[in-house]
């Protein structure tokens, strides 16, 4: 499996609830219509751990591929119409500016 985590900051003047809800209801839906190898999707809405704290990031996004080609053929849909979409409805409610995306090497313990 590959797997890799995209740490994601909400647009400036849009709540942590207006973001969760467009994440969630809109954009979700966007990525699993048109996201192609994509095993596994979670998101880890970040809290704050103090009322008056502000988290750097508003969501953790992990995404599986069962491999490396799966990964390439999803990365594949940015350059096509489908991924204008998904551009598209990122820009209204993600700072992509702030994006940071790894491929990490998961490890478990039990």
């Amino acid at each position: 499996m590959i797997k890799t985590i995209a740490l994601l900051k909400r647009k400036p003047g849009l709540s942590r609830e207006e973001f969760v809800e467009h994440y969630e209801d809109v954009h979700v839906p966007l990525i699993m219509k048109h996201s192609t190898g994509l095993n596994k999707y979670v998101r880890n809405h970040i809290l704050a751990l103090a009322e008056s704290e502000e988290a750097e990031y508003d969501c953790i996004t992990e995404l599986w591929y069962e491999d490396m080609e799966a990964f390439k053929s999803s990365v594949n849909v940015w350059g096509t119409e489908a991924g204008k979409v998904i551009i598209n409805d990122e820009n209204r409610f993600i700072d992509r500016s702030k994006i940071v995306f790894f491929m990490v090497d998961e490890r478990v313990s039990d």
